[in-house]
């Protein structure tokens, strides 16, 4: 969601010949559920052998399956550990507000619980760049390096209305239509069988199983998951930006990519001029996120913000050159 939003040799496999997806049927069932210590439980999907691990957190309303078409490949060469955050998929709702520190302190109390040893490669898309961020800064010893998969920025709410109001407000629109959808669900204003229902919640794919569908329904119109989801959006802004603001620090050398998708300024769907704004400032905001480390890369790429979905290669390679970094260092 967009607001949501030193190559090493080693041998591993070309990302073009193995990104092979997981089957779908993968992600029908949770694998581990890790208890926290306050009795909640975290889905972790962990593939593979060897250090450093690799962490991946994804975007807005995701979870371990949106990693499902690189989770193997990746895992050809290192431990590779994908999960679900509060609320998300298999993973128990969490408490509010969930801002970014809220999500960090949970991903670093399941892996410390599940046994998983650092220090970390971490990897977040769009929204959890800035779980990236601030887990770096906040806990250094802990993460050898990172992949930042268009990710979104401290602030950019703000900074797309300054650069593009017309783009931004479209953006605010299309978010408040969702929001308004589940708020009248969660007002018994809305029921299954209401003729707009299946508009604001389309049923799952009817090739799927039954129990998986019925499952899918469940979670996705729970008011707890519901009410994780916009505070996690609630948050950026203000709260999220401010937690990542506060702890930022420089980096060092940590070998350190950033992916940015040329299709994401695009996508916002306003003028033409605006859209070559919104490109300047996103291209902008992940120099910003690269500059961290004294070996940031801001790279782009030919795609929409979804790059793991259409250039799957392209987030292989960036994730596979930073742990052959971390290996060298050893």
């Amino acid at each position: 969601m967009l607001r949501t939003v030193v190559a090493v040799a080693i041998t591993f496999a070309s990302a073009a010949q193995a990104a092979t997806p997981l089957p779908v049927e993968t992600y029908y069932g949770p694998h581990r559920l890790v208890t926290l210590p306050d009795g909640r439980r975290m889905n972790l999907f962990c593939l593979g052998e060897g250090a450093p691990t690799v962490v991946l957190d994804a975007g807005y309303g995701s979870g371990a399956s949106t990693w499902r078409r690189i989770h193997a490949t990746l895992a050809e060469t290192t431990r590779v550990c994908a999960y679900d955050r509060a609320g998300n998929e298999f993973s128990d709702p969490g408490p509010l507000p969930r801002t970014a520190g809220a999500v960090v302190e949970d991903e670093r109390a399941m892996l410390k619980a599940a046994g998983v040893k650092g220090p970390y490669v971490l990897v977040g898309h769009s929204m959890a760049g800035l779980h990236v961020r601030l887990y770096a800064s906040k806990y250094p010893k802990e993460v050898a390096g990172a992949v930042l998969v268009d990710p979104s920025n401290p602030r950019q709410k703000q900074r797309f209305a300054a650069a593009a109001p017309v783009s931004a407000a479209a953006d605010d629109k299309r978010f408040a239509a969702q929001r308004a959808c589940s708020q009248r669900l969660l007002d018994g204003a809305l029921k299954a069988g209401d003729a707009d229902y299946a508009t604001c919640f389309p049923p799952p794919v009817a090739s799927l199983p039954e129990a998986y569908r019925a499952n899918l329904i469940a979670r996705r119109t729970d008011p707890a998951r519901i009410a994780n989801l916009f505070s996690e959006v609630d948050s950026m802004p203000e709260a999220s930006s401010a937690e990542v603001e506060k702890s930022r620090r420089k980096l060092g050398n940590l070998p350190w990519i950033v992916l940015t998708a040329d299709g994401t300024a695009r996508a916002f769907g306003g003028p033409p001029e605006e859209a070559e704004a919104m490109a300047r400032l996103w291209s902008e905001m992940h120099d910003e996120a690269a500059a961290l480390s004294t070996r940031g890369e801001n790279r782009h790429v030919d795609a929409g913000h979804y790059i793991w979905a259409t250039k799957p290669d392209a987030v292989i390679d960036a994730v596979n050159e930073v742990v052959a970094a971390v290996r060298a260092r050893r």
